[in-house]
């Protein structure tokens, strides 16, 4: 019964969604600016990163105003010209899903987040966020989470230029605020074609932001208390970057999770971005379990879904 109850308590969750008169008009714009930049990317082996089933190769191309961001591209060698798969990691965990098990029916693009090539590859105690949620937080045109979502949305371009994959049926994967981008880009690019949302976060903001415990909406809570008078232009900017926002323009099949002891990203948030999805969706429930929800073998489970959705042609 008290699993039915908290089933109940984080499932009853549909708030509306709260945009601003140009959003369309913004993102739009924003969107329509990078692709004026030029990409410049390039793929260049990586021997120490490939294994007897994957060739690895480094990606370098230009994201949000000409910014060099990076990623990890494998290409499974016994498939021609595979679906690819783009993982992005959560915020200030950039280590993710570099060690997950990989199924070679696809190939991966390991993304890595603006700014996180440079933290220490594993934390230390009480060590110091990074405080990139808050760069630029009042100025929405250069907000990082702006431009993670736009560099997100760009890489699906980088990986165009490579013939070795197929492009045409791109699967999203993401954790937390990488979830959070991964569907800004299914809104906005018709070439994905499914969705894995682990744990995300950066969703339903009016609530989880009193909620959540984690590097993230620390951050903001922390600018927030030391800026009062600037409270409500940084709600106006965090609507833009809300992905409950983007739920009512994603149409391909969802397979999100969820951990009912999550204080990174609260339920009720997870719910209430999953309640708003008009698509095939699925949630896998984690009772037991917080942020992790499922780790390494809901992943698998995850590869497995995709399988299904999302199959070789």
């Amino acid at each position: 019964m008290a699993l039915v109850n908290d089933f109940d308590k984080y499932f009853l969750h549909l708030p509306p969604l709260v945009r601003e008169a140009d959003f369309n008009n913004f993102w739009a714009h924003a969107i329509s600016e990078q692709k004026k930049q030029p990409m410049e990317a390039s793929y260049n082996l990586n021997k120490r990163r490939s294994t007897g089933k994957f060739t690895a190769y480094d990606l370098v191309f230009n994201g949000f105003q000409r910014s060099q961001q990076n990623g990890l591209l494998y290409i499974p060698d016994r498939v021609n010209r595979p679906n690819v798969v783009i993982l992005l990691h959560d915020y200030n965990d950039p280590q993710y899903y570099m060690d997950f098990p990989l199924d070679e029916q696809f190939a991966y693009l390991v993304l890595v987040m603006r700014g996180h090539s440079m933290l220490n590859v594993v934390k230390e105690e009480n060590q110091a966020t990074p405080g990139f949620l808050v760069e630029n937080i009042l100025d929405i045109q250069q907000y990082y989470v702006t431009a993670v979502y736009l560099d997100t949305l760009r890489s699906i371009d980088a990986l165009r230029l490579n013939n070795s994959i197929n492009c045409s049926r791109i699967a999203m994967m993401g954790k937390g605020i990488g979830a959070a981008a991964s569907v800004f880009t299914a809104a906005f690019s018709d070439r994905v074609k499914a969705l894995v949302l682990e744990t995300p976060s950066l969703t339903y903001l009016e609530l989880s932001q009193n909620l959540s415990v984690g590097d993230a909406a620390n951050e903001i809570n922390n600018f927030i208390a030391q800026h009062k008078s600037k409270k409500k232009s940084l709600k106006k900017n965090l609507s833009y970057v809300d992905a409950l926002n983007f739920s009512d323009n994603i149409s391909c099949p969802v397979l999100s999770t969820v951990g009912f002891k999550d204080t990174i990203a609260p339920p009720e948030s997870v719910f209430a971005l999953f309640n708003h999805f008009q698509c095939n969706k699925t949630m896998e429930v984690y009772p037991d379990q917080g942020h992790v929800a499922g780790g390494k073998d809901q992943f698998v489970k995850s590869v497995q879904w995709l399988k299904e959705v999302l199959p070789a042609e």
